[in-house]
């Protein structure tokens, strides 16, 4: 079983105006909502792959009793731990004459150290060996930097695997755990080992040290440069082809899902590469926090090239193109 985890879930509020000007009333062309959070938009585009999970998280509030019941309407699995306060709200402005996306996130509820040990209690219930447990977004105010490194000490206990895609200090300290999985952006990456990640020869090197902090794998975003996947024993980058796009919003959660897919479906790294590079690809192709269908991933996939790099590389290789999967 895989299990998604939110702390920090939203309902986010997607708008896009024909033109934004700040300080002057804005009518907006259309206007959308998405029951979001990153590890809710994992179980969103897991499910496109035909693969169920169940969500955990914390929630808040009316909104927060307004994400569950959304959620179960759709027919996922959901059990979360209530918490005082609200569940927060996001809202994305698009302005369509500019192009320029503006983003306005609330802080979300504070959660206490009771709130933590109940989510502890809440993995114990659930996770059983060979589970994988997903891990995503960041921390809600008031839990500690170490609380993913804590629940994820708490899913290894069970002989389970985890996966995390986080930034600043929750990441560097969750590292030390030694995560079956990592996702970072490339100012995420950045800021963890404190180097560039320019070309193609600093990602190797910048993942390299990566792994020496001690995740198992680290599937690096290059937004529209495609990502690289290291894994020790080979490190491949996937480059998606150019699109036209409407909305990177939830586009690191579907690289982040379908890799996930493919590695348990045991699929060579390069494979692995391709479908998370096609998904997060085809997702930025959507508007708002919507999650593409299995076949707009696959038309994507078709087009995303392959190849390996080599700690020693002094050029760019060529990129061969691969259709087999």
């Amino acid at each position: 079983m895989i299990y998604t985890v939110t702390l920090n879930p939203t309902i986010d509020r997607t708008m896009r105006f024909p033109r934004l000007v700040m300080g002057e009333l804005n009518r907006a062309s259309i206007s959308r909502m998405d029951l979001s959070g990153k590890g809710i938009n994992v179980s969103v585009l897991l499910r496109r792959f035909g693969v169920e999970s169940t969500l955990l998280g914390f929630a808040a509030g009316i909104l927060g009793r307004l994400l569950l019941d959304g959620l179960r309407a759709e027919g996922y699995a959901c059990d979360f731990v209530e918490v005082e306060g609200e569940t927060r709200s996001n809202i994305t402005a698009i302005d369509e004459a500019t192009g320029i996306t503006t983003k306005l996130n609330e802080p979300g509820p504070t959660v206490t150290e009771r709130d933590l040990c109940a989510m502890e209690q809440l993995l114990l219930k659930h996770i059983v060996m060979g589970d994988i447990c997903v891990f995503s977004g960041s921390l809600p105010p008031g839990a500690p930097a170490q609380a993913y490194a804590r629940l994820i000490t708490t899913v290894h206990c069970r002989g389970a695997r985890a996966i995390l895609d986080t930034s600043g200090p929750a990441l560097a300290l969750g590292c030390a755990t030694r995560p079956a999985f990592i996702k970072p952006n490339v100012d995420e990456a950045m800021a963890l080992v404190n180097r560039p990640f320019g070309n193609p020869q600093e990602w190797v090197e910048g993942v390299q040290a990566i792994l020496a902090l001690g995740p198992e794998r680290v599937l690096l975003s290059l937004g529209s440069r495609g990502s690289v996947l290291a894994d020790g024993a080979s490190i491949c980058w996937g480059q998606p082809p150019a699109i036209a796009e409407l909305s990177a919003v939830g586009a690191g959660d579907a690289l982040m899902a379908a890799g996930l897919w493919a590695w348990s479906q045991g699929l060579l790294p390069e494979e692995v590469v391709r479908w998370a590079v096609a998904s997060g690809t085809a997702t930025a192709m959507e508007d708002g926090t919507s999650m593409p269908t299995l076949a707009q991933i696959k038309a994507v996939y078709a087009q995303t090239r392959t190849c390996r790099l080599q700690p020693t590389m002094e050029r760019i290789p060529t990129l061969s193109t691969r259709r087999e999967g």
